[in-house]
């Protein structure tokens, strides 16, 4: 495709055929870096807006090819062990002398043209299933320009657009977007400032602030990422519901997202420790009760993306 979307940004992974955030079969294009730091984060990788190292280490055998290649190659010698802090800041020969696919760089930068080619490849499957394309990440509004491009090459072909976001940003973020978008799918950790600090390092004032707004002017679905001993209990439930139906009226749908811990396995594949302590899931019957109780406030009211 040829086109004049010539912004650029920096992308972690396509996930193509899915099924979830969003209508239909879809295309999930991940954007890397984030502002929040949520403790629970199921994708740490996209936390940083640099390309990083991923190190498997169940995959390292030893061979010790990377270690002339490494800055800090004795470093690593020594203690065969990842060294994290400063890795970022050499260009990363070691994935390319690695033959046992134990390490790999997150992150390519791309052009939005090559982006929405990409998108393109499964237009008869957006066609025949009102699907189409879904940018989230990390967080999307970080790149605004570069997704913004994305999202009107897009449209231009006719394909149904979305984003998932945190609506941690400032509002001309949402306003780059806005006008290329077909529905917004955001997330609302918690409705106390307070514990939204603790368990994501920012508060939630601009949070809801965006959400408002935005719901006045384009098709939402507001998502509840289901975090046990976090933001399960009734009181905060309660006040998201009374908040989407008393600020949001146009809101119809909530969406509750059950915690997983994949987040955890991939922290250490790039030298972050998963923070969040909780490794009980919650179970079939308090998802089931949180469900009903916000079914109060909306009229949909759907577990899982």
């Amino acid at each position: 495709m040829t086109c004049a979307y010539e912004g650029s940004g920096i992308v972690f992974d396509f996930q193509r055929f899915s099924l979830n955030d969003g209508l239909g079969i879809r295309t999930l294009v991940f954007f890397k870096g984030c502002p929040l730091r949520c403790q629970w984060c199921a994708n740490p990788e996209s936390q940083s807006s640099l390309l990083q190292l991923w190190f498997q280490k169940d995959k390292c055998v030893s061979c010790m090819r990377c270690v002339p290649l490494c800055p800090l190659g004795e470093e690593f010698a020594a203690s065969r062990s990842v060294p994290w802090r400063t890795c970022a800041d050499c260009d990363m020969k070691c994935v390319d002398a690695c033959l046992y696919d134990a390490r790999k760089i997150v992150g390519s930068r791309m052009k939005a043209a090559e982006v929405i080619d990409t998108v393109l490849r499964d237009r008869i499957f957006y066609e025949n299933s009102g699907g189409g394309v879904t940018l989230g990440g990390g967080e999307v509004l970080m790149q605004s320009e570069f997704a913004a491009d994305i999202l009107a090459g897009c449209k231009m072909q006719g394909i149904h657009t979305a984003i998932e976001t945190c609506g941690f940003a400032p509002w001309i973020a949402f306003e780059r977007m806005l006008p290329h978008l077909d529905l917004l799918l955001f997330d609302i950790k918690h409705m106390d400032s307070f514990a939204h600090r603790e368990g994501t390092a920012a508060g939630n004032e601009l949070i809801l602030e965006n959400a408002i707004k935005a719901a006045k002017v384009k098709e939402m679905v507001i998502r509840l990422p289901l975090i046990p001993g976090f933001n399960d209990g009734s009181d905060n439930v309660e006040r998201l519901g009374r908040f989407v139906r008393d600020s949001l009226p146009s809101v119809r749908r909530i969406e509750i997202l059950p915690y997983h811990t994949t987040g955890a396995s991939k922290s250490r594949s790039v030298g972050k420790e998963y923070l969040y302590d909780q490794t009980s899931l919650s179970g079939e019957d308090s998802i089931r009760a949180i469900k009903n109780v916000l079914l109060k406030y909306v009229e949909q009211v759907s577990v899982g993306g």
